[in-house]
């Protein structure tokens, strides 16, 4: 395995220095890693279009084709194209005794033996690393190679960003039609001395058998019992609101920790969250309760990254107060409504993912106006039992989910109830 430090040059994304650790690469991965200042890398991370809410257990298909084509395209110049993927399988830095994380372990070992899958990780990013060799390059072959692209292009390093960019065009074109959704990374998101935090990164040069749904928080089972997974923590941020008990949003909040998350509880009822903040096992490191309208990352917490994100639960009624409320990459901010009142309406229209459990008759009709929902699905809501919710993201994938709380969980904040 190896993992990269990485610094922006001239708007492109340089590899200059890089750590070693257990080598399993072939020589050709080891190849595209060789230090070098006469190199530039372009990287796109990829994202499939389910990420938040996806449809099924199953991961997308890379376009097996893809990778060959970018490298034989005459017109790039390429010298190297490969899949980078980063990994973390359980919460970071999480206490290494943490009940929280032991028991969402648990249930996650548990329901991928049923679902016959492999666990769901708390995080997998995946990149696709383009890289172009420049004049005076000792690999002289492939400087030679990108030498006419870039003259095309006007020469020089401008040259080289404008080819590099078409080739970003040309795989995000290709990747769009195969259901992927890609964010060229900049020199906004790596500084000198960056690290990405997860665990484990791996290169391969073909996408054929690699698994590319990005983890996230296992929140239930569907009735097929196969698991629902909530994307909440991308490096866009995500809204949610969810239409349900504070049940749900207790664990919403230790699972949601147990991926590695800090959380922050912003409530109005400050004392009903005393048993999840007293005796989950999580310290202030980890999660805090914070008055309605006021919630504020502490001081001391990091700003948030894939590994360790941000996610901000607001629990303060029907009417949330107006709060400016942490956002921005690595961060969800889901507010719990304890039913829907038609002035907090717009939560639900502009959220990235909704979830609601049982609710009236006459909620249920609101709520199918404003999320589309069928006449199946606005009957089932209103009668859903309490361990009980469904799910939608924007592009209207549903997930009907039963919350299996764990042994643990039950004895922490008692039974499913709504």
């Amino acid at each position: 395995m190896v993992t990269a430090e990485v610094i922006a040059a001239a708007g492109m994304v340089a590899a200059r220095r890089l750590q070693r650790r257990d080598s399993t690469l072939s020589s050709a991965a080891e190849d595209m890693l060789v230090d070098s200042p006469l190199t530039l890398t372009t990287a796109l991370e990829l994202e499939p279009a389910d990420a938040v809410l996806p449809a099924t257990d199953r991961s997308r298909p890379i376009p097996a084709q893809l990778l060959q084509d970018l490298r034989s395209d005459p017109l790039l110049g390429l010298a190297d194209v490969r899949l980078v993927q980063h990994l973390q399988t359980t919460g970071a830095g999480l206490p290494e005794r943490s009940q929280a994380g032991s028991s969402y372990q648990g249930l996650n070992r548990q329901v991928a033996q049923h679902a016959a899958a492999e666990p769901v990780p708390a995080a997998r990013l995946t990149w696709l690393t383009m890289r172009l060799e420049l004049p005076g390059s000792p690999r002289r072959a492939w400087a030679d190679r990108a030498a006419g692209p870039m003259l095309a292009r006007g020469g020089g390093l401008e040259g080289a960003r404008r080819t590099l960019d078409k080739a970003a065009r040309t795989a995000s074109a290709q990747l769009a039609v195969a259901g992927y959704r890609t964010t060229t990374l900049t020199e906004a998101d790596y500084q000198p001395g960056f690290r990405t935090g997860l665990a484990d990164a791996a290169a391969t040069t073909e996408p054929e058998g690699l698994v590319t749904a990005p983890g996230g928080v296992l929140v239930g089972i569907d009735p097929a019992h196969r698991p629902v997974v909530l994307g909440l923590f991308r490096r866009r941020g995500l809204s949610a609101a969810v239409i349900g008990g504070r049940y749900l949003a207790e664990i919403l909040a230790l699972r949601g920790a147990a991926v590695g998350a800090r959380v922050i509880v912003e409530t109005a009822r400050p004392d009903e969250w005393d048993p999840v903040l007293l005796h989950s096992g999580l310290d202030p490191a980890r999660l805090v309760v914070q008055p309605a309208a006021r919630p504020t990352a502490p001081a001391a917490w990091p700003k948030p990254t894939a590994a360790t994100p941000l996610l901000v639960l607001r629990d303060c009624g029907a009417r949330p107060p107006y709060a400016a409320v942490p956002r921005g990459a690595w961060t969800a901010v889901v507010t719990v409504l304890p039913y829907l009142d038609p002035r907090s309406a717009g939560y639900l229209k502009d959220a990235d993912l909704v979830g609601l459990q049982r609710m009236s008759r006459e909620e249920a009709a609101m709520v199918r106006h404003l999320l589309g929902l069928s006449d199946k699905e606005t009957t089932a809501v209103a009668d859903l039992p309490a361990p009980m919710a469904l799910w939608r993201s924007r592009d209207r994938t549903t997930r009907y989910c039963e919350l299996a709380a764990t042994h643990w969980e039950e004895t922490l904040i008692g039974r499913p109830t709504r």
